[in-house]
């Protein structure tokens, strides 16, 4: 039987772990369950998901079991809305899985308070892993806080049943810009009966904005601050709001209730429109709902040209271990399963991202489906053109998609002037980042 100590043995050397195992409310006896010598070690696995993921999450876990025979995986499924909340107060009573699916959002949030085991410390083997796809789960004072689940880029979704319908081309993605986005969506507006739309109303989503702003010569964060000034969020909120005001997208009305709807209820997916937004990670989940399935473009650009588009490799997730974990090097083991294994590649595939171990890619392309080859065409048919790389979301920056959201809203519902909901966001977010 390849046991955890076997795997340790083979590529994992788990220096100073044996002080942290034995500390913490997870710690033997506590709810994470007891590892050590000659014992069996129960760890607590938690995620958000779709029910994709979760499939797929069940069965890496079931397959681990059955490589090492010393560990039980206990699952904890939840929904990204209540996921962060959960987390939180699983903190604050010192109850922490002991592995979990961590965002970019709230990696600094644990890291830097002292929640996250260091992996590179811990020995988690990172060597075949694409040049710059480690440090992207790398902070100064705790050092790799995580491990990229996978790698994806901001893309745009396109329903081509909408688009023949409307007798529409779909657009060169490597020369649009910003107005002909709302041209081609007006266009499947008016040549499409009422209550289909040519996109979706994306003023309010976190990840097209930083694209935005990265192209204003600017981005969402600077040395832990608000990366981006004034004119260019005003900017921002007007192009949302020509959206609206030229029937490209719904009004306010039905552009919150979809923001709020399950994906497979969502306009998009039921074909009432012809063009939203996803991370690449999401394509296989979409490409399953459209009958014809997705195509994926690149965002448009303020220039006109795909090098301007000034997309990033983003961790689409991580994979994270408690500082506290009921047994630090069971749970490293397994980390190291889920991120170097061909075998648990082949199980989740790419709907988490593009494997950042390029081993493992090699090893699970061959096989995918065509939706999930889409999404890793989409990220080599960009690797030439990518910009730097963004800072890292600092403590209090989670808090942006939902200040994002608010001012949004209540621009679209006229509460708001654009340049007003501008300087609230900039507010707000100064705000929170203390």
């Amino acid at each position: 039987m390849f046991t955890r100590r076997r795997a340790l043995a083979l590529g994992l050397a788990v220096p100073g772990l044996a002080g942290l195992a034995a500390c913490g409310p997870n710690a033997s006896g506590g709810s994470g369950g007891g590892g050590g010598e000659g014992g069996g070690a129960t760890l607590r696995l938690a995620w958000w998901g779709n029910p994709t993921r979760d499939e797929n999450t069940t069965k890496v876990a079931e397959a681990y079991e059955e490589v090492d025979d010393e560990v039980t995986i206990s699952l904890e499924p939840g929904e990204w809305s209540g996921y962060w909340d959960k987390l939180a107060t699983q903190t604050a009573g010192g109850d922490f899985p002991d592995i979990v699916q961590m965002d970019e959002k709230y990696l600094a949030e644990y890291g830097e308070r002292g929640a996250l085991l260091d992996l590179a410390d811990a020995g988690l083997n990172t060597d075949d892993f694409v040049e710059g796809s480690v440090e992207v789960g790398e902070l100064p004072d705790v050092g790799l806080a995580a491990i990229n689940a996978g790698l994806n880029a901001f893309a745009f979704l396109i329903n081509p049943v909408v688009f023949e319908d409307a007798g529409v081309g779909i657009p060169d993605d490597t020369t649009w810009t910003w107005d002909d986005l709302i041209d081609t969506a007006v266009k499947i507006s008016e040549n499409t009966d009422k209550g289909t739309y040519g996109m979706t109303q994306m003023g309010t989503v976190q990840g097209l904005f930083q694209v935005f702003v990265r192209q204003a010569g600017q981005d969402q964060y600077k040395d832990k601050g608000a990366g981006f000034d004034l004119k260019t969020a005003t900017e921002w909120f007007d192009w949302a709001k020509k959206v609206q005001d030229s029937g490209a997208g719904p009004d306010a009305s039905v552009s919150v209730e979809d923001a709020a709807q399950a994906m497979d209820q969502s306009l998009f997916a039921t074909g009432k429109v012809g063009m939203t937004v996803a991370w690449s990670n999401q394509v296989v989940a979409h490409d399953a709902l459209v009958p014809e399935g997705v195509v994926v473009l690149r965002p448009p650009s303020m220039e006109g040209s795909a090098s301007a588009a000034q997309l990033w490799y983003k961790a689409s997730m991580y994979w994270a271990v408690s500082a506290k974990a009921s047994d630090p090097e069971a749970a490293v083991a397994f980390v190291d399963f889920l991120v170097n294994s061909p075998d648990a590649g082949k199980i989740l595939s790419v709907e988490r991202g593009v494997p950042g171990n390029m081993t493992v890619r090699e090893a699970i392309v061959p096989d995918l489906d065509e939706a999930n080859k889409k999404a890793v065409d989409f990220l080599e048919s960009i690797e030439d053109e990518l910009g730097d790389a963004p800072e890292i979301t600092p403590q209090g920056g989670g808090q942006f998609e939902d200040i994002l959201t608010r001012a949004g809203e209540d621009m679209l519902f006229g509460k708001l002037t654009t340049e007003e909901a501008g300087q609230r966001v900039l507010d707000e977010l100064e705000s929170a980042l203390g």
